[in-house]
């Protein structure tokens, strides 16, 4: 019905035509600069019930949907396989689904397609293990796909111990506490003078008579002083 997309109603209404004319959505899309997704659907309705857009009875009940089933999947997963498919746009991809199947999903669904996938190829071709999210997605729509039993493709069990040496790195690195710093002194160090070198320099007895002699002098003069 017109309206209903993001174009105007002229511009549907051309795209309309040249559809109707035979025109491929890849030529309609260059020539007008408008979404091939929003020409795939069109093109799909117009050949399920002869317009434009979905009749209003059927609107809501056959949206695009979210997801694929398995065999559609595994059609995304093979077409990935073609290195030269990997940089293409998701349109591309949209109208793959379209052309094999006759349904016509979002971007954002062959966006979460192109990501799964991609990781199962990076695992064939490098042995990058699979992450959480990859292989419980995995394990929901493709159980008895071999990879998944391949122990190389689970998770590296290495974040465990990582862990547990970074722990124990921090603990020989930490300083001491007071609570594990040994205090014993030995005894032979606890009267030692903080002056070391004091101790080795002994002090010559002509000096020593004149520190008394002037020791005398100053309490004599004290005394003196209080009487």
């Amino acid at each position: 019905m017109p309206g209903a997309g993001k174009q105007s109603a002229a511009v549907q209404q051309q795209i309309k035509d040249l559809l109707e004319a035979g025109f491929d959505p890849t030529t309609i899309h260059r020539r007008l600069k408008v979404g091939r997704s929003s020409i795939y659907r069109m093109k799909r309705c117009l050949q399920q019930h002869g317009t434009a857009y979905m009749p209003p009875e059927l609107n809501k009940k056959n949206g695009r949907p979210k997801v694929l089933s398995a065999e559609q999947e595994l059609e995304v997963l093979n077409w990935l396989r073609k290195p030269e498919n990997r940089t293409r746009y998701l349109d591309d991809l949209v109208w793959l689904i379209h052309d094999r199947f006759g349904i016509v999903c979002s971007t954002t669904t062959m966006s979460k397609m192109k990501r799964k996938w991609l990781r199962v190829i990076e695992y064939e071709e490098t042995g990058r293990p699979l992450d959480d999210d990859t292989r419980a997605s995995l394990l929901e729509t493709h159980p008895d796909l071999p990879i998944l039993h391949d122990a190389d493709a689970m998770p590296q069990a290495h974040d465990n111990v990582d862990v547990e040496l970074q722990s124990q790195t921090y603990y020989s690195m930490a300083p001491p506490t007071p609570s594990t710093m040994q205090m014993h002194v030995p005894q032979a160090h606890m009267m030692q003078s903080p002056y070391p070198h004091a101790q080795q320099i002994p002090i010559a007895p002509q000096l020593d008579s004149q520190l008394q002699e002037q020791l005398e002098r100053e309490i004599a003069s004290e005394d003196t002083s209080r009487d």
